[in-house]
């Protein structure tokens, strides 16, 4: 992500001017950028609780047993290309994002008629995607962030969602409250559950064997699967609004509680204890080690090529 550089910064972020973000924004740039993200995947299932959403996904075959990963390796690549790339293949694969999308449309297996650009169901899943972002962050780090910065956190990933944005009126909301208030309202009526979330949470709590993993491997994968599954589900379902957690099926009770309390804990260590250099997603990685070498090369510069006085 393109940024002026600034001494001592090792800043990644798209905006034009770095200079003012905020420690927690900082903070919250490196968790965005981390492979630890992934971990909390499941909050974004809330897409698919949107009628119109799980009808485009059932006609599309997108979250069928074969393709899961498939699906979820193409995902994570888009969203770095969108989210970390530079200027040029940033817009490059958000123009292509919106053009794909264009052909995602009919009536669904529900009866219901979707259309993959209409506003709503366009603009949930970049608001799904922010709130699975900042739970995550909020439940990895353990610090709760204040009003301002949750705002922040909103028109920081308003910034890099900007060319994804639909025109006039279909634009995101630009209050963090609204923004709130908006998702309650989703909440109450226009989710529910449907086949596609029965599919997915299936998919999570025992996920099947990956094509890229040998046949030999298929006895251990057996006996870990579950055990993955289960952690990825208590993460994810463990960020969730309480209400869309209800609509997973899953019973949520204090056990869950304690593992959710645990595993954040564990794991939050682990996050904080390791360099960027490891936590960092591949592209981030090379971003991030773009922008330092940049800054030693220019720290090097002269601050002005008039010709020097001799000292009398």
């Amino acid at each position: 992500m393109t940024c002026p550089v600034r001494h001592q910064s090792t800043s990644v972020l798209p905006a034009a001017d770095r200079t003012t973000l905020n420690p927690v924004l900082e903070r919250f740039e490196r968790f965005s950028g981390s492979v630890f993200v992934a971990l909390f995947a499941g909050a974004l299932f809330d897409q698919t609780m949107l009628p119109e959403v799980s009808a485009a996904l059932e006609d599309t075959g997108r979250f069928r047993k074969a393709e899961a990963f498939g699906r979820a390796i193409r995902s994570a690549a888009s969203e770095q290309l969108a989210f970390a790339g530079d200027e040029a293949d940033r817009r490059a694969e958000m123009d292509r994002l919106k053009r794909l999308h264009r052909d995602v449309k009919g009536v669904g297996y529900n009866g219901v008629r979707y259309s993959a650009l209409n506003p709503q169901s366009w603009n949930w899943i970049m608001i799904s995607t922010f709130f699975m972002h900042l739970r995550g962050y909020e439940a990895l780090i353990g610090e709760r962030l204040s009003e301002p910065d949750h705002q922040a956190a909103w028109d920081y990933y308003r910034e890099l969602v900007e060319q994804l944005q639909l025109p006039g009126r279909s634009r995101l909301v630009e209050s963090y409250p609204e923004l709130c208030a908006y998702y309650d309202r989703m909440v109450s009526e226009k989710l529910e559950s449907n086949v596609t979330l029965e599919n997915v949470v299936g998919l999570l709590r025992r996920p099947p064997r990956p094509d890229f993993l040998p046949r030999v491997a298929a006895p251990a994968w057996e006996l870990a699967a579950p055990v993955a599954g289960h952690v990825a589900a208590v993460l994810g379902f463990g960020i969730m609004h309480p209400g869309v957690r209800t609509l997973t099926g899953m019973r949520w009770t204090a056990r869950h509680d304690l593992e959710f309390a645990v595993l954040t804990k564990v794991l939050g260590l682990t996050y904080r204890l390791l360099p960027p250099v490891v936590t960092d997603t591949p592209l981030v990685r090379n971003r991030r080690r773009y922008a330092k070498l940049v800054e030693r090369y220019q720290a090097v510069g002269l601050s002005s090529f008039a010709p020097e006085k001799l000292s009398s």
